[in-house]
């Protein structure tokens, strides 16, 4: 009995106390609404479930390994002596000191060898030959650090308390998990390279570890009986409830789902794993822990994958075989083109800035609203730039547009630029040189300008200044009669200073040293160059015949959602986006109504009484920005899928104040009611009346996503399921004559 407490109490009371901290954490500080008490009950039982049990039985079973090793552990046989503890300590710390050494020189080295060659097989033999270099030299100073640490360590030894004592088990057990505490918070202070790492899972293991071993110190020096039994008892069988009613009800509530998955440290990361079991067909989704199978007996049936249009079975269990007469998007209606307006259009696309913090740090662009057509609610299509800025010129959605291998349009999509260019426009194009825009997005510019790339390529210093002084020099020399083209240019510039990393900027002054920070002083910075921009066409008379635009490819997220940086969630901060319009002769208005990116080339083509293409399937809001008459609300598409750069993959839509998001990857819904809710906290799928017509109208917009994206032509990663391609033909070569 008192063997069985000795291992089943002290790993019970550890999952405890692992599971209260998890469970408090979550609801003190959780980005996710709970609600009713039922649901915070419900919550915390799942969490019990989901790591009380797997940490129970895993300490019960460390506890009885380390049992069997102490009791099997034997120095020497006969009368042979036992080693010195101060040696065996002194090679153990030397060994883990060693151990940090290898690991911290290997990664500084493979992060300059990266920089210095392009091949891998020069950076993996460079990061080698350093690896061998340090362990020969650990291997030589060996000697002589162990014997200087065994002989400081025999000092001490006796006169210290035994848990402090490093030459003892319980010493050395102190002192490598204070090690690990402290490595574990000032590792990302140590490497900045590990800014980004999320290491809260790893410190909640630490405390589970800690408080094991304080257990079994604590149960093992006073016998325990039958009330220590029964409490590990109780606490076993509330595990092991909460389990079972996870496994079979967890899906019930989404809001339990989403604050499982957003919001814990460790909970949903297991539910995760959890989620493999119980998968009857082998298809990696199961039925249990909210898996969301349809038909757990049918491998070719489950969430995510390509359903077959018109063969009356529904793959992907979202409800209804794919229809593709019932596609959401397209079928615009379009007007003929209005009297032809000879106006200069300048197009201004601002990399990774987020609606809400440009309110706050880009005054020019609220003096530009001022005076303009502000959209305050314009949503980019997706969270990644080589996604939505195509969308944007395009007029099409990521996953309908057809990419080439570098990640821009091939030379059949119709760009906005191209379009303007057959209209007589003189075209030009300012960026610096990200893969982006060398290609495809050039497309149909007269004109393309790199040499901002001097400045700014992935946060090497500002270039906002650079950029505004080449747009006015271009619109100058076109002044001057000195450019090809029309009697009306487009110039299209794109600001990337916003982007990551965030560097400092000596005229404008961060806050303090955090990424948050800086990013808000490049806002700063960069407004301050579009203000500039602003100010030097009014200056040279070309204001009043201009349509001047503003947006951004999306947005930038400081953990506000748990992720940082953009390209894999869908929440404001990542695809809410500043949208101003400034046309002549229409004075300041503001416009509630959301709008997407696809609304905008039809928009400036029509103010301009230019036809708009039949591939554009965004509709015109030109009425709207001339007259202020509210459009009818039409439901606008948001979406990121998995490629080579991002793994996360969801589908969402905003329909008046309401926004739903489907993450297929997890298979589950958040609903934001955002005039109640702007910062989405509160998840009210559960019991909004609203939510089954949104989710019928995004499920039937998920069926033509993912058959879009089995074409193959976007570059993103095939949903499963999807038909192969025939294998391309190899043309015969004739001989040469």
């Amino acid at each position: 009995m008192q063997r069985l407490v000795r291992y089943a109490a002290p790993a019970a009371f550890a999952a405890a106390l692992v599971v209260v901290f998890e469970v408090a954490r979550t609801l003190a500080l959780g980005d996710t609404r709970l609600g009713s008490a039922g649901q915070a009950l419900g919550f915390a039982l799942a969490v019990a479930g989901l790591l009380g049990l797997p940490l129970w039985l895993g300490g019960a079973t460390l506890v009885i390994g380390a049992d069997g090793v102490r009791g099997g552990w034997r120095w020497g046989r006969g009368d042979a002596p036992p080693p010195d503890p101060a040696r065996v300590a002194a090679w153990v710390l030397f060994g883990l000191v060693a151990l940090v050494v290898l690991v911290l020189g290997v990664q500084g080295a493979t992060t300059k060898f990266v920089k210095l060659f392009r091949r891998p097989v020069y950076q993996g033999l460079g990061a080698g030959l350093v690896a061998a270099g340090i362990v020969v030299g650990l291997t030589a100073l060996a000697g002589p650090i162990v014997g200087a640490l065994a002989r400081a360590l025999g000092r001490v030894r006796g006169r210290v308390p035994r848990w402090v004592d490093p030459t003892t088990p319980r010493g050395a057990a102190a002192w490598t998990l204070a090690a690990l505490f402290v490595g574990a918070f000032l590792a990302p202070v140590v490497l900045k390279e590990l800014h980004t790492v999320d290491l809260r899972p790893a410190r909640l293991a630490l405390l589970w570890g800690v408080s094991l071993i304080g257990f079994v110190v604590w149960t093992g020096r006073r016998p325990r009986g039958v009330a220590w039994l029964l409490a590990a008892g109780a606490l076993a069988a509330v595990f092991g409830a909460g389990f079972g009613w996870s496994a079979a009800a967890l899906g019930d509530s989404q809001r339990r789902l989403l604050a499982l998955d957003r919001d814990t440290l460790l909970a949903g990361k297991v539910s995760r794993r959890l989620g493999r079991l119980g998968d009857g067909d082998g298809d990696g989704v199961p039925r249990l822990f909210a898996g969301g199978d349809c038909d757990d007996t049918d491998p070719s049936i489950r969430p995510g994958v390509y359903d077959a249009p018109g063969d009356g079975v529904d793959q992907n269990c979202t409800g209804a075989d794919l229809v593709l007469a019932e596609d959401p998007i397209g079928g615009v209606q379009r007007d003929p083109p209005g009297e032809r307006q000879r106006w200069n259009v300048v197009l201004v696309t601002l990399d990774a800035v987020r609606y809400d913090l440009s309110l706050q740090h880009m005054p020019e662009l609220r003096k530009l609203a001022a005076e303009s057509v502000e959209f305050t609610n314009a949503y980019a299509h997706s969270a990644a730039t080589y996604w939505s800025i195509p969308a944007l010129l395009a007029s099409k959605m990521p996953s309908r547009l057809h990419m080439g291998r570098d990640q821009t349009p091939v030379a059949g999509e119709v760009l906005l630029t191209e379009v303007l260019r057959q209209a007589g426009f003189h075209t030009g194009l300012f960026a610096n040189v990200t893969i982006f825009f060398v290609r495809g997005l050039r497309q149909g510019a007269m004109v393309a300008n790199y040499d901002t790339s001097h400045f700014t390529v992935h946060g090497a210093k500002p270039g906002s200044a650079h950029l505004t002084d080449g747009l006015l020099k271009h619109v100058d020399a076109f002044q001057a009669g000195q450019l090809k083209g029309g009697e009306s240019m487009f110039l299209w510039g794109h600001y990337y200073d916003p982007h990551d990393p965030y560097f400092e900027v000596p005229e404008e002054p961060a806050a303090d040293s955090s990424d948050k920070a800086r990013y808000e002083a490049l806002l700063r910075y960069t407004d301050r160059h579009v203000g500039r921009l602003v100010q030097g066409l009014k200056d040279r008379g070309l204001w009043s015949k201009t349509v001047f635009v503003v947006t951004a490819d999306h947005g930038d997220e400081f953990l506000d959602h748990g992720h940082r940086f953009h390209g894999s969630t869908l929440y404001e901060e990542m695809t809410h986006v500043p949208l101003i319009v400034h046309v002549p002769g229409v004075g300041h208005r503001t416009i509630e109504g959301p709008i997407g990116h696809l609304e905008v080339a039809p928009t400036i083509l029509d103010l301009l009484g230019i036809a708009i293409p039949r591939t554009f399937t965004g509709r015109s809001r030109a009425d709207e920005v001339r007259t202020g008459e509210a459009a009818p609300l039409e439901p606008v598409f948001l979406e990121v899928f998995p490629d080579s750069n991002y793994a996360g993959h969801q589908v969402g839509v905003r329909l008046g104040d309401l926004k739903l998001i489907y993450r297929i990857s997890e298979n589950y819904f958040e609903l934001y009611d955002l005039a109640a809710d702007p910062l989405e906290r509160d998840n009210v799928y559960d019991v909004h009346p609203e939510a089954p017509r949104l989710r019928e109208l995004l499920l039937r917009y998920a069926d033509h996503h993912l058959y879009h994206l089995a074409r193959g032509l976007t570059g993103a990663k095939l949903p499963e399921g999807a038909p192969e391609k025939p294998a391309p033909r190899k043309r015969k070569r004739g001989k040469r004559k």
